[in-house]
């Protein structure tokens, strides 16, 4: 029982602490046990008795809640048969034969973009709401009972303007007349409305033809279905009245349009704002009219006519959706007989009583859990207690001499142990402390050995080691040697093959008589520039050598930076403007003073700006920078070329680089430009960067200086 896995004996302190461990703590386990399982009991049976419960008073809370919502939606579809009766009212006034006012007929021009006559823009005020009649052609002119029945009209702007302020459901409210036309409020000004292939009269759509179906004699409104707008509103729907003379003749249509959007946000979304369920609304056809967003998925694969069918009308029922429970509420809204629903899963609706026992739970169990750990604890306390007694007497001195054994074991010699109080453990103690003695004694002589060994091993060793760095040193700068040989052969072989071919080719053309003595003279110039070409390539291979390994010195000197920079740019700008070129100069900053051999920086300057003249088209402008920032100086030359692609950057300061030969080979060049300019940058402790326009368009090429200190009474030179 106390014995490990391999067979080895445990340590009795350890022994003696788990023998009473057990002893103590497992009646204590048993007993938590037997408590967790009747507390767990309890609860749960309590958890069903509420669930129960409370299941009646939350349905009877919904149903009280979609009973609220539906007056509610009732009362907000009743404002707005009111603002269309009160139109109604108002125009059925005006259109009265014995108390019309006196309004002049409106005058209509044709605008061929909105396919119909307007007002003219000079008489129109859009604010105080707009009048039109569609007209494909244009070729039908508007009648004079027309023109006098809409100047009428527009009369009902304040009743229009005080509904669409009030009732935020409504998104327009209009008169339509019996041969076409409308005045509407307020002017739509949302996006452009599609081309329709044909316009049709506004007499034809629903909102005009359900108006119809209301005799002279009611009082009534009627609501159209759901319809998709002829302006890009979207879905919506219309409450519409007719409006008769005292003659009981048709006069018109007034209307008031409710978008599915605006009535689902200011109503259903209002009503119904919780997440968990989703409220709806259908027509008396079982037809969906509007829902909350959150919803439409699950609404997409329900049978809405039979879950709503007539015979579940102001009903609750608690049915499978989707594979889950849920709660069914439905009511009917007086004012047009449509249906309002509302679905909630059901463990939404008893989540809050779950949550609560749940709670109660697990608070009684952490209780009781924390009241057994502390008796645990408690007991557990006593026994370490009683443990660490009895090992103090019995298996400390033990302990003290197993660790002294180890310690010599690990090259460490520990002080005299000290008498115990037991005559037999005393003398154990004294043999071991003589042992100890003799071992260190031969222990030091053993480490002077090893001492004076591993001295000479390291002398030779650091030998062996810097012989071997050096030769490793040598061999790479052999190796780098080699590897630039081949190289710079090789970009010679290249750079010199073509114009002395072209030069031995003109003087064989010469000797043979290919060419006549009268050309000889243009074959001659074309031989000297071509020797001319291998001049100067020769003279910037041995510049860019002397560079590289330092034997051209520069000499230093203090600049000036801002005068220096404006003395170049004038001497450039005199140039430039002969060749008719754009030439920008620009400048930030104050002056700073530079230490720096002048000609070696003008000629980097002068080098990117012949690249800038040489790779960019004649009329593209080029511009020289001044910048100074901070301990540095910048100077840029900015090009509106081709640019150098983002891959090849890294790579253009090589020696005989030249970006996409094949496209550049007319342009004349070394390709070792660029890698002078670096050594320069570099000879004088700056460097030398090029970067891609944020245009998209050239490059702009930038040497950074680092700013020296300011000169006392040496002397100042600038260039």
């Amino acid at each position: 029982m106390f014995r490990s896995r391999k067979g080895r004996p445990r340590a009795f302190a350890l022994q003696l602490l788990m023998g009473m461990l057990i002893v103590a703590l497992v009646p204590l386990l048993l007993l938590s046990t037997l408590a967790g399982q009747t507390v767990r009991s309890q609860l749960t049976e309590m958890n069903a008795r509420s669930a129960a419960i409370t299941e009646q008073n939350y349905i009877r809370m919904y149903e009280t809640n979609i009973e609220q919502q539906a007056k509610a939606i009732n009362a907000e579809l009743r404002k707005v048969e009111d603002a269309v009766l009160m139109a109604k009212a108002m125009a059925e006034s005006i259109f009265r034969s014995d108390h019309q006012p006196v309004v002049q007929p409106l005058s209509f021009v044709y605008d061929s973009q909105r396919k119909g006559f307007v007002e003219p823009s000079d008489k129109a005020d859009p604010r105080l709401g707009t009048v039109g009649i569609r007209d494909e052609s244009g070729r039908k002119r508007p009648t004079a009972v027309q023109a006098y029945d809409l100047s009428l009209a527009k009369s009902l702007y304040p009743v229009f303007r005080s509904a669409t302020s009030r009732n935020p459901t409504i998104v327009a409210m209009y008169y339509i007349h019996p041969l076409d036309g409308s005045f509407f409020y307020p002017e739509y000004d949302g996006p452009e409305a599609p081309v329709q292939p044909r316009i049709k009269p506004l007499t034809s759509y629903p909102f005009y033809t359900a108006a119809l179906n209301v005799p002279p004699s009611e009082e009534r409104v009627i609501w159209t279905e759901p319809y998709y707008d002829i302006t890009p509103r979207g879905w919506m729907f219309t409450a519409t009245a007719p409006v008769y003379d005292e003659r009981r003749v048709l006069k018109g249509v007034v209307a008031a349009d409710v978008t599915i959007e605006r009535f689902v946000g200011n109503v259903l979304d209002t009503s119904f704002h919780g997440g968990d369920g989703y409220a709806l609304l259908l027509d008396q056809q079982s037809g969906l009219i509007a829902a909350q967003k959150h919803g439409g998925e699950e609404l997409a694969t329900l049978d809405l006519a039979t879950l709503f069918a007539p015979q579940y009308d102001n009903s609750f029922r608690s049915m499978r959706l989707g594979g889950k429970p849920q709660a069914v509420f439905s009511r009917t809204i007086p004012a047009t007989s449509w249906v309002l629903g509302y679905i909630v899963p059901e463990q939404k609706m008893l989540e809050p009583v779950y949550s609560a026992t749940s709670a109660v739970a697990e608070t009684t169990k952490k209780k009781l859990f924390f009241q057994l750990a502390g008796l645990g604890g408690l007991a557990s306390c006593i026994c370490i207690l009683l443990a660490f007694y009895l090992r103090a007497k019995i298996v400390r001195p033990v302990q003290s001499l197993t660790n002294a054994f180890t310690e010599v074991g690990g090259g460490m010699f520990p002080q005299k142990l000290h008498d115990t109080g037991s005559l037999e453990f005393n003398r154990l103690l004294h043999a071991f402390n003589r042992m100890t003695d003799q071992i260190r004694e031969l222990m030091e002589q053993q480490v002077q050995h090893n001492q004076q060994l591993e001295h000479k091993v390291e002398l030779r060793t650091e030998e062996l080691s810097a012989m071997n760095r050096e030769l490793e040193l040598r061999v790479d700068e052999l190796l780098r040697i080699e590897n630039w040989r081949k190289e710079l052969f090789m970009n010679i072989s290249h750079d010199l093959k073509t114009p002395i071919t072209l030069i031995r080719g003109y003087i064989e053309a010469i000797q043979d008589g290919t060419i006549p003595p009268q050309s000889t003279s243009v074959f001659l110039e074309r031989i000297y520039e071509g020797i001319q070409t291998i001049t100067r390539f020769v003279k910037h291979l041995t510049e860019l050598s002397l560079l590289e390994t330092r034997q051209t010195k520069a000499v230093m000197a203090e600049l000036d930076a801002e005068r220096f920079f404006l003395q170049l740019a004038e001497k450039w700008k005199a140039y430039l403007t002969l060749e008719n070129r754009p030439f920008h100069i620009q400048r930030s900053g104050g002056s700073a003073w530079l230490s720096g051999d002048a000609d070696m920086i003008e000629r980097v300057i002068g080098n990117l700006l012949e690249n800038a003249i040489k790779y960019s088209d004649a009329s593209a402008p080029i511009t020289l920078r001044y910048e100074q920032d901070g301990g540095v100086v910048r100077y840029h030359v900015t090009d509106n070329g081709n640019g150098i692609p983002e891959k090849e950057m890294p790579l253009i300061f090589q020696s005989f680089y030249r970006v996409d030969r094949s496209r550049n080979s007319h342009i004349p060049g070394s390709g070792l430009g660029l890698s002078i300019a670096k050594e320069i940058a570099d000879i004088h402790g700056g460097e030398l960067t090029v970067k891609r326009n944020p245009s998209g368009v050239g490059c702009t090429f930038t040497l950074v200086l680092p700013i020296a200190e300011a000169p006392s009474s040496r002397q100042r030179l600038a260039q």
